[in-house]
């Protein structure tokens, strides 16, 4: 579900961060654990929880009408991540009654009485349904590999009993930390910020050096001027710019030309020897942004995208579809003047 910020004069949408490393286990084992029939809308019969790195989903339950379903957690849902989801909740589906009694944590001899006192506390829609066939499959994480998201995309039709849930973070101005719990949407525009762990300071790097001014060019051998024999040097010729590439089809791809630096920022790249760290941190959802002022005047995002305004820069680099003034967002290097003070600029 959309979060939207109304603090700052318009609702501005808020991507929530992926939590820290070192807080997802713990985050995702208690929401898993305490609210699952809040996350899902239904309350499910619990049959074993998976402890410390045993074998296994992270949880195996019943619904009300018997069928297993597995819920799987894992950071990041790459390819190794969702192949073992799969073959978790194949062999959940091929269960037997002996299974189940053998697995379940409450006892076997316990089990029947409390599947039963657990159907009679569904509503009675939901109890009073016929077993269904196979198993479902709950995913929850907080980010999907970019190469899985159209195995997920077919997973996810209709029929198929495979639901993927995604975690994420929003800090207060109190640093209170807020975990959103949503539906996952498929063809997100950009990974998300990761949750900092801790206040780490940015430092200015040095400009690397440039390769064709800095790779000796070695002297023309005795060898090399009897198989290509000159009689004057030839100047330099510029090589020609490639082709548009072909696709096929009779049509081509327009090059689009590199964007043009900022006067301000070409001016201000220019009075420093080595590439300026910027840093926007956005202290109401403590969002910790980077971003690089190069050489020539362009802002690069750690990504590799370029942008000339600081304002798309910023725009870019939040995930925000609203304006953004990136003249006073961006910092250089912690505590260090605006962009629009060391500039001059507006």
């Amino acid at each position: 579900m959309p979060i939207f910020e109304l603090d700052e004069g318009h609702p501005v949408l808020v991507q929530p961060m992926q939590p820290a490393p070192g807080t997802f286990a713990a985050d995702s084992s208690a929401l898993v654990a305490e609210h699952l029939a809040s996350l899902l809308g239904e309350k499910l019969f619990p049959v074993r929880l998976r402890h410390g790195d045993a074998p296994g989903p992270h949880l195996l339950a019943l619904d009300t009408t018997g069928r297993p379903v597995v819920v799987d957690v894992v950071q990041i849902l790459d390819g190794d991540g969702l192949v073992r989801a799969l073959q978790h909740a194949g062999n959940a589906a091929r269960l037997s009654r002996a299974d189940l009694l053998r697995t379940y944590e409450g006892g076997a001899d316990m089990f029947d009485a409390d599947f039963r006192d657990f159907r009679d506390e569904a509503p009675l829609s939901a109890a009073q349904t016929g077993p269904l066939p196979g198993a479902r499959l709950l995913l929850v994480c907080a980010e999907v590999d970019p190469q899985v998201m159209d195995a997920v995309a077919f997973l996810r039709e209709p029929g198929r009993q495979v639901e993927v849930l995604q975690i994420g973070v929003v800090r207060g101005v109190d640093g209170r930390r807020y975990v959103d719990v949503s539906p996952l949407v498929l063809r997100q525009p950009a990974r998300r910020t990761v949750e900092p762990s801790s206040v780490r300071r940015v430092r200015h790097h040095a400009a690397p050096a440039d390769d064709l001014a800095s790779t000796p060019v070695p002297a023309p051998t005795a060898a090399s001027h009897a198989r290509n024999p000159v009689t004057a040097p030839t100047p330099a010729v510029p090589a020609a710019p490639p082709p548009p590439a072909d696709f096929g089809g009779g049509w081509t791809a327009d090059v689009l030309p590199a964007p043009a630096a900022v006067p301000a920022l070409a001016e201000l790249a220019q009075g420093h020897d080595a590439i300026v760290a910027l840093v926007w941190f956005r202290e109401r959802r403590g969002q910790r942004l980077h971003a690089t002022l190069r050489n020539d005047g362009l802002i690069e995002l750690p990504d590799g995208r370029v942008h000339a305004s600081p304002d798309d820069a910023a725009a870019d680099a939040a995930n925000t579809e609203g304006t953004v003034d990136g003249w006073r967002a961006w910092r250089l290097g912690d505590g260090g003047p605006t962009l629009a003070e060391a500039a001059g600029a507006r």
